[in-house]
């Protein structure tokens, strides 16, 4: 007990001492006005305000730049891609800059002998020799109040030796073994003005075919074999060169017999749309202004408003763009249709997959077999005539001449054709179809390769010279491939970004920024007040505790009294006691008791006696006050 009276006293005075200099400390503070005073906090209402206000701004920018923006933009691209003066797309139909080649491959027939005989052909083919497209749009004029274009267009070819001879072909996997430009008309050079190859003769083949179609009588008929005999032309195969075949020639049975039959062109040529146009035949295409699903349509075609070759109208029919760029905002269910001059007639072009090109994402699309289905299974083919085999379109109408298009070595053909042929490469549907990749936002083509086959039908007929030892049954011997390739360069894909996806990238970021600054926002007002809240509820919690703590020390306190109270009468006997201090009590002898309540006390230890000392008083309630932490410890 007088140790514990002895720690008491030591702790309240070392509290009164804390106390006093607290308060000395507080007393001492200035309270003038220069001193810094903390700034103000705003209420509770207003950081409610705030929250709520900056959480509904940012699900409203997020919500427009998820769901509304995306049409905001595409709004945009629709102005920008009408064909009008300043647009883009306007600029780029006026004077197309992407590269379009046209990639000639030739079959020359090695085994003539043979076939003329009913033998199977027999080719190898010589090439690709490149052709650069240019083309040019003069004499433009709006028509219909703006809905339409009317223009002319004059279109040329160069002939590209390096990509033909791989002197600057990065493609070509022996640069290094390339001809020098002055080795022309060495075998190991390709060139279109000198290279001379044998094809089916196509002057001779298509007259023959068309006097029997109209039943030309024996007089007629034997009056064409003897100019052709004549002139040595009336043979099964002629020797031309590349640039004669694919850019056409002169033929001089056609130019005789044309005294006898007026109208008969004259011109001979395998591919038509790789003619040097002139601008004397006008075409009309759709601006997209009264109808932006139109944009690109052609409505007049070389002077044509319908086509005069087909046998109906719906084949007849001028529709479909010339491919360099479609309606905006594609649908991948939707078709969509082209306008192919080589084929004379509206191809259309189904969706197949999306694909990154250029580092843009579009849309792939190919032209569906039932195209080329002949009439039996594609009843809507009966109007160009095609009852040939699948896979095949006939061009005969349109050139005059037995002449059928196909994919390259018959791709999704029937079999049999190209098992009649030898010296074809295997067909392969990867390297050989036709594709095109556009951009689905614009319309704008990204990438083209568009790719035929040009064969010519053969078969018996008695009574011209040449042809009376074929078999009966058609055989189709190929000419030449060419391949059309086109679409944007760096140049153009940088302009074409800059001016479109640029613009809209920049305003998604900034709308997505200022959403995030919006979200910190929100989340700081949301934690200053659940911060306010969580301290105003942990201050009146610890004015309770308080309260139960001030309880559970007067109890306590209330107890510790009932003990001194019961302690007094011992200590007071034990400081009028004679023992000595130095003389201990032996642990066996008995201590000396003069009250009952004394002698039932267990045993002292054998540590000194408590006696009194000079200014011992017990603990009052007042210093037991200044200590409170320590009666909370006990």
């Amino acid at each position: 007990t007088l140790l514990y009276t002895i720690k008491f006293e030591e702790m309240s005075t070392f509290s009164d001492v804390s106390q006093e200099k607290s308060i000395q400390s507080r007393s001492t503070i200035p309270t003038t006005s220069h001193l810094y005073t903390p700034p103000h906090k705003p209420s509770t209402g207003c950081l409610c305000f705030l929250f709520l206000f900056s959480s509904l701004l940012a699900v409203g920018i997020a919500v427009f730049t998820v769901l509304y923006f995306p049409l905001v933009f595409q709004m945009i691209v629709n102005t920008q891609v009408v064909l009008k003066n300043g647009t883009l797309s306007f600029e780029q139909w006026l004077a197309p800059t992407p590269a379009i080649y046209k990639i000639v491959t030739v079959y020359n027939v090695t085994n003539t002998a043979e076939v003329e005989t009913g033998g199977t052909p027999e080719v190898v083919p010589i090439g690709p020799y490149y052709f650069r497209e240019y083309r040019e749009r003069v004499q433009v004029e709006d028509v219909e109040d703006g809905a339409g274009l009317q223009f002319r267009e004059r279109k040329w070819y160069e002939f590209d030796y390096n990509m033909t001879n791989c002197a600057s072909n990065s493609n070509c996997p022996s640069n290094s073994n390339c001809p020098s430009k002055s080795d022309i008309g060495s075998n190991r050079v390709l060139d279109p003005e000198v290279d001379v190859f044998t094809t089916p003769n196509i002057p001779y083949i298509g007259v023959a075919y068309n006097l029997t179609l109209a039943g030309a009588s024996f007089i007629e008929i034997l009056g064409v074999t003897e100019v052709a005999i004549g002139l040595g032309e009336a043979t099964l195969f002629m020797q031309k060169t590349v640039k004669e075949v694919v850019f056409g020639f002169e033929d001089k049975l056609l130019k005789d017999l044309g005294i006898f039959m007026p109208g008969l062109p004259t011109t001979v040529q395998l591919v038509y749309n790789m003619s040097e146009r002139d601008t004397s035949t006008p075409s009309q295409i759709s601006t997209g202004r009264a109808n932006l699903s139109d944009l690109g349509q052609y409505t007049e075609w070389q002077g044509y408003t319908s086509l005069p070759f087909w046998g109906s109208d719906e084949a007849n029919t001028i529709n479909g763009t010339e491919g360099l760029f479609f309606a905006p905002d594609l649908d991948k269910n939707a078709t969509l249709t082209t306008f192919v001059d080589d084929l004379f007639r509206a191809n259309p072009m189904e969706f197949v997959n999306e694909e990154e090109v250029m580092s843009l994402n579009t849309y792939k699309y190919q032209i569906p077999l039932y195209v080329q289905d002949n009439a039996t299974n594609n009843p809507i083919n009966e109007g160009f005539y095609s009852y040939g085999p699948n896979g095949l379109m006939n061009l005969t109408a349109a050139v005059q001449a037995p002449v059928f298009a196909s994919k390259p070595s018959f791709l999704d053909a029937e079999d049999w054709l190209a098992d009649e042929v030898k010296g074809l490469p295997p067909a392969d549907k990867d390297l050989m179809d036709t594709n095109i990749w556009v951009e689905p936002h614009t319309g704008v083509l990204v990438k083209a390769v568009k790719q035929l086959q040009v064969n010519m039908m053969v078969f018996k007929q008695t009574s011209f010279p040449g042809l009376k030892e074929l078999r009966d049954t058609p055989r189709y011997i190929p000419m030449a491939k060419i391949i059309e390739t086109g679409g944007m360069d760096d140049s153009l894909l940088t302009t074409f970004k800059n001016k479109v996806f640029r613009p809209r990238d920049l305003f998604t970021a900034a709308l997505w920024l200022v959403f995030g600054v919006l979200c910190l926002v929100a989340v700081g007002s949301a934690n200053a007040v659940l911060s306010r809240k969580y301290k105003e509820r942990r201050r009146r919690r610890g004015g309770m505790v308080e309260e139960a703590e001030d309880e559970v020390e007067e109890n306590l306190y209330d107890v510790l009294e009932e003990e001194d109270e019961e302690k007094k009468p011992l200590l007071k006997e034990r400081s009028l006691s004679p023992q000595s201090p130095s003389s201990p009590i032996p642990p066996s002898s008995p201590q000396p008791s003069s009250s009952p309540k004394q002698s039932s006390s267990p045993k002292q230890s054998s540590s000194p006696p408590l006696t009194s000392a000079p200014g011992f008083q017990p603990p009052s309630l007042a210093s037991r006050e200044s200590a409170d932490h320590v009666y909370l410890s006990i």
